[in-house]
């Protein structure tokens, strides 16, 4: 497209004013339209359920083309048109009766800074470029590290893409530990990484995408809290060190995805050191608190329970107590992982992965002569000289610490202690409406997720489940995979809808089955108690839908 496809000059005027910032920036108001259009364009077709409606879209597709970039630029106002389009089907966080996965509302401060602040397009790579917008990165890290009780002088911290990004870097400095020229030879045959059964399968991943292999990836088992069996960890590590191989790295876990369990990480590094003084190794295998989720629960550490100034009840303040008894040992880590998109209540994606050392960064660092003429001033602090990525949002840095500092700690508590309360009253209405239907299966679960396991009409294990009979695990796992796959296709009005997940593997029996479960998880901060015994009201209403849909159809297969 030309500027000839414009017409005269003016028209060409117009159209760049409406689309770009001017030098001067008089034309913001362009912009503030654009983000009012697109607001009512996405609210006023959103519906009243969980769930962004489908409706209008003839023939099962919408009308938002088939991927041919036309001649002509169409107007901004058509463009934004299509949003609800897009939209179709995708969940809305901030329904109170959205309760899947981990999943927050974004904060408006961190929105609105992320927006400014883009407009300006600083690359968090080069602090010739970024500037003081890295500040934020710096201001971060020092934050999550006292908040974890690291020494913030010596700490050090990056954003990157996600979890599983957390765990790719926190992995590759173990890597470097234990092979430090790995970077020019190649990774020794044999290299492993030590986790968990419940561990996210990021962690995994992680091994496949650096060159150590998925093989190499060893899990120890879990307890039926979700925490790693530690003897089960040390043997794990022993096996691996017996063999002659390197161990890169012992990953623990600092809030699962599945009951929020926290591994003790003064035990898991006091192993680590024990093992290096028995075989001798020449250096230290790295020790990694996987706590994407359960870092925003440090903000409770110097909280004070008995006193305790939000009044929470005293199921939550028991809940917290053991999980802060917990959080402290993640000190004892050579590093952890944050997710800001998941428990700080931020856009998608924002995550940090903080180091104990911060100089354990630099044995990432590149061979400077491998690197293009990016970096001219020495001075500067430089992240791209190490970062996986050679392009980052500085404005999702900046965005990230303004909304972290709108909370603050007593914002944070006060949404997490919500949480933790509306998942109590959660299971307080399962246990007064269920019945034999279902149940909440994480009685002692650390944080604010309820795994709900349902059982067939009249099934013997509805009354006390008995985990270590294989069998029956397997047949009621099976039941709600169907349960759940039918409830999902369900087309119902939005005023009986509701959005839960589903668990593959709630926690593991003794014999090291996954149990399934619903899961009912709401970080909304306008979810309340009266919504938690709707939803459950729902989710029963589904279920006995279910059971007749079912029901029918083995009598017409029994009959056949």
């Amino acid at each position: 497209m030309t500027v000839d496809s414009f017409g005269d000059g003016d028209e060409f005027e117009r159209w760049r004013s409406g689309l770009f910032l001017r030098p001067d920036g008089t034309n913001a108001d362009a912009l503030v339209g654009l983000l009012r259009r697109a607001l009512d364009e996405t609210l006023s077709h959103q519906g009243e359920g969980p769930v962004y409606p489908r409706t209008g879209q003839e023939g099962g597709r919408s009308p938002v083309g088939d991927g041919w970039l036309p001649e002509n630029p169409v107007t901004a106002e058509t463009a934004l048109s299509q949003l609800r389009w897009w939209l179709a089907g995708s969940v809305k966080v901030h329904h109170q009766m959205f309760a899947k996965n981990i999943v927050p509302p974004p904060s408006f401060v961190n929105l609105a800074a992320l927006c400014a602040v883009s407009l300006f397009m600083p690359n968090g790579v080069t602090g010739e470029d970024a500037a003081e917008t890295l500040s934020a990165e710096l201001s971060s890290a020092q934050a999550l590290a006292r908040l974890a009780g690291y020494e913030p002088e010596r700490a050090g911290g990056l954003f990157t893409f996600g979890g599983t990004a957390t765990n790719l870097y926190a992995i590759n400095v173990g890597i470097s530990k234990a092979q430090p020229d790995h970077a020019e030879r190649g990774i020794e045959p044999g290299m492993a990484v030590v986790g968990s059964w419940p561990a996210h399968y990021s962690q995994k991943s992680a091994c496949a995408w650096l060159g150590i292999g998925t093989r190499n990836y060893i899990s120890a088992a879990s307890l039926p809290d979700q925490t790693t069996d530690l003897e089960s960890m040390e043997a794990a590590c022993r096996d691996v060190l017996a063999r002659g191989h390197r161990l890169a790295c012992i990953i623990g876990a600092g809030g699962t995805t599945s009951n929020m369990a926290v591994d003790d990480f003064g035990e898991i590094a006091a192993m680590r050191d024990r093992l290096a003084v028995e075989y001798g190794l020449d250096y230290m295998p790295h020790v990694h608190a996987d706590t994407v989720i359960g870092w925003a629960y440090l903000c409770f550490i110097d909280y004070d329970l008995h006193k305790n100034p939000l009044g929470f009840s005293p199921l939550v303040v028991a809940k917290l107590s053991r999980l802060v008894e917990r959080l402290k040992t993640v000190q004892h880590a050579d590093s952890f992982g944050t997710d800001f998109h998941k428990t700080g209540f931020a856009p998608y994606t924002s995550s940090m992965i903080v180091m104990r050392e911060g100089r354990d960064f630099s044995r990432l660092r590149r061979d400077g002569g491998a690197m293009t003429p990016l970096f001219h001033d020495k001075d500067a602090y430089n992240p791209g000289t190490f970062t996986l990525e050679t392009s980052r949002s500085a404005a999702n840095m900046v965005a990230t610490w303004v909304g972290l500092q709108t909370l603050g700690k007593q914002g944070m508590r006060q949404l997490l202690g919500h949480a933790l309360e509306t998942a109590e009253a959660l299971r307080r209405h399962i246990n007064a409406l269920a019945g034999r239907d279902a149940t909440a299966i994480n009685r002692h679960s650390y944080g604010p997720d309820v795994f709900v396991r349902c059982y067939p009409p009249d099934d013997p294990a509805a009354t006390e489940e008995d985990f270590d009979d294989t069998s029956s695990v397997r047949r009621i796992n099976q039941y709600i995979s169907d349960l759940f796959a039918w409830l999902s296709t369900q087309r119902v009005p939005d005023a009986e809808q509701i959005a839960v997940s589903k668990s593959s593997a709630a926690f593991y029996t003794p014999a090291g089955e996954p149990v399934v479960a619903l899961r009912v998880y709401s970080l909304n901060p306008y979810f309340s108690d009266a919504h938690a015994r709707e939803l459950v009201i729902r989710l029963l209403r589904g279920k006995q839908q279910f059971d007749a849909t079912y029901m029918h159809a083995d009598a017409c297969e029994e009959a056949q």
